[in-house]
């Protein structure tokens, strides 16, 4: 039987094999080390696929190359080095310990790797023991790599057993109101600091607050700590730099990083890799009559760049550390050296410039476009081969992430989402007093039919809006609410088919685009599409005719205030690991809700942060009420 890989293949990859997977190993820990932070402000299924794959990648060429070199009969001198600094790539970059929450919660079976790893590494270092100097070099590496490997297991068992916010660095730094302790409020640095100080003090209290996340019952522990404050913009900047803090927390090293243990062992880990490296150079520069006759010159060159790439990673992360400087900054507020932000600032002002903690953008799906997409395509036969072969529920998946599209949240939605909320007090789906008005029906409706009957009224009422001829008496407000609330609609609804697992869904059953696909006849656009479904109500129709009588500005403000209340209440119903998951993926804002409505209620103790407020909160439901009911 003839053999189908060329026995020349099979020799060329027995010589190479473990050569390649150690450099592989090498460029694999690169890649994460200069992207695995970034997957917190950049939103791509790309850039995550890459960051995946990476990660799997890692520990199992690592593994893989471990094995083999313990499969060998005899090791060379060099390659004894190999075995603990794979046991270094295994440890990880301080950048990514772990890709999901879950990785967390299998830090037992990192444990038993680290044991069956360290002994692969020291057999293959005994086996390759020769009567030279050098060979105690292998001593050095082992200590770097079981340092590295033990902090990535110790990390991942810290994350997954906390629950109260113990593992947060720095832990208390003291009391707001310290004479200089923030430095001057006025300056970069002083609101800088200021802003981090909150963060840390929110990521604290919030990392126990949400293992019982239950904003109508349980108050936010800084309700007296916030209304000390004099400018809502701290407020904003402090929740987006707490996201930030708790990726770092979950995903992370930062829990031994920012920590006297965690300065200790990198410096241990890194003068043994200089060691090693030390030692290379002068076995090559003062023996080179002996390795000449027994080193290969390939396993010379691979061993330097291990060595080289071990020590420029090591340089690289103490140098995001620095530049990251959200956490260096906190450890010099809790020891009191405001005067060294200052001289930071003077020297290196880039550090204070505004980073990216989440990626601020908002998906879109509008469901009236993906309907005529759809029947436009629905003949053509690479459509109907990948229906049959994915399945129409992954079909639609496909088509339906091909057809959103992305958009920055609108500026004004921060101030909008305060606002009701300080209003309400209490996020809720029902609305209305009376439970046997139209409103009140469609409060007690499934989530998912709210959000797609009012989806289609906001369509409705906006690509119509062209043929009302009624003036608005602020014509800056309704075109604002309008914008706020069809973008908050497109965004729901792409949560509702791509992401259900953020939304309080009464069906156990994963929903698809084809179950709520309203009747358009042959409408080739969309205004035609909503124009038939106005005149023939092929859809379940509550108030989009009695909307379209009232004047812009009533009609906008209405449909925003449901759209709000419809979001918050998705946030409030949430659960923590799918909003946790999504720091990773750069964010949604409906997690950035989640984190915002504990804290939000407190705001509302201090009327002159909010600026101009609703006299009368009740005035929406009752408007929605009279429209639905005038029949």
């Amino acid at each position: 039987m003839m053999d189908l890989i060329p026995s020349w293949v099979q020799t060329l990859w027995n010589l190479w094999n473990v050569r390649i997977l150690v450099l592989i190993s090498l460029i694999l820990q690169f890649i994460l080390s200069i992207f695995g932070n970034r997957r917190k402000y950049i939103s791509s299924v790309w850039f995550s696929v890459l960051i995946w794959s990476a990660y799997l990648m890692a520990d199992w060429v690592a593994t893989v190359a471990l094995g083999k070199l313990s499969e060998a009969q005899v090791n060379g001198l060099l390659r004894a080095i190999w075995a603990p600094l794979l046991l270094l790539h295994l440890g990880g970059p301080d950048t990514i310990t772990a890709y999901s929450l879950e990785d967390n919660q299998l830090w037992l079976r990192h444990l038993l790797g680290l044991g069956v790893q360290l002994y692969m590494a020291v057999y293959v270092i005994i086996m390759s023991w020769k009567h030279s100097w050098f060979s105690f070099m292998s001593f050095p590496a082992l200590v770097a790599g079981i340092i590295k490997y033990g902090e990535r297991t110790w990390i991942l068992k810290s994350v997954s057993g906390d629950q109260s916010g113990d593992i947060v660095p720095y832990g208390y730094l003291g009391d707001y109101n310290t004479s200089g302790y923030l430095g001057d409020r006025n300056t970069m640095e002083g609101e800088y600091m200021r802003v981090l100080y909150i963060a840390h003090k929110f990521l604290k209290e919030f990392k126990s607050y949400m293992e019982y996340y239950n904003i109508s019952e349980n108050d936010f522990p800084s309700a007296q700590f916030l209304d000390r404050y004099d400018d809502i913009k701290l407020f904003w900047n402090a929740l987006e730099v707490e996201m930030g803090l708790m990726y770092d927390l979950l995903y992370t090293k930062a829990v031994i990083n920012y920590s006297k243990a965690g300065w200790i062992l990198r410096s241990i880990s890194f003068t043994c890799t200089l060691t090693v490296s030390v030692g290379l150079f002068i076995r090559l520069i003062f023996t080179r009559e002996d390795h000449q006759g027994k080193w290969d010159t390939v396993d010379i060159a691979i061993t330097g760049v291990l060595l080289v790439g071990a020590l420029a990673l090591e340089i690289y992360a103490v140098i995001v550390l620095y530049l990251s400087f959200d956490w260096t900054l906190l450890w010099i507020v809790k020891e009191n050296k405001s005067g060294w932000a200052t001289q930071l600032r003077q020297r290196f002002p880039f550090l204070f410039h505004k980073k990216k903690y989440w990626s601020k953008m908002m998906a879109q799906f509008d469901l009236l476009g993906f309907c005529i997409k759809e029947k436009s395509h629905h003949q053509k036969p690479i459509r109907r081969i990948l229906g049959s072969v994915l399945g129409n529920d992954y079909n639609d998946k496909l088509n339906g992430y091909l057809h959103k599209t992305v958009v920055h949240v609108h500026p004004l939605l921060y101030s909008e989402m305060l606002d009701y909320c300080s209003n309400l007090g209490v996020v809720s789906n029902r609305i209305v007093v009376e439970e046997d008005s139209i409103q009140g029906r469609f409060a007690k409706r499934p989530f998912q039919e709210q959000i797609i009957i009012a989806h289609i009224t906001t369509e409705v009422c906006y690509y119509l809006e062209r043929e009302s001829n009624d003036v608005a008496d602020d014509p800056s407000s309704w075109e604002n609410n309008r914008e706020i609330s069809k973008t908050l609609s497109r965004y729901l609804m792409y949560l509702l088919f791509m992401c259900p697992s953020l939304l309080p869904l009464a069906t156990l059953r994963e929903t698809t685009v084809r179950d709520y696909m309203p009747d358009i006849w042959d409408a080739k656009d969309v205004s035609a599409a909503c124009r038939y479904m106005l005149e023939r109500r092929t859809f379940d129709d509550f108030f989009t005719g009695d909307l379209r009588r009232m004047r812009k500005g009533e009609r906008w403000k209405i449909l925003k205030y449901m759209w709000l209340r419809m979001l918050c209440y998705a946030a409030s119903k949430g659960r923590k690991n799918d909003h946790l998951q999504q720091l990773r993926q750069g964010g949604e804002l409906i997690t950035f809700v989640w984190f915002f409505l504990p804290q939000s209620r407190t705001l509302g103790l201090n009327p002159e942060l909010m600026g101009p407020r609703l006299d009368k909160w009740n005035v929406i439901p009752q408007e929605i009420h009279q429209v639905t009911t005038r029949k």
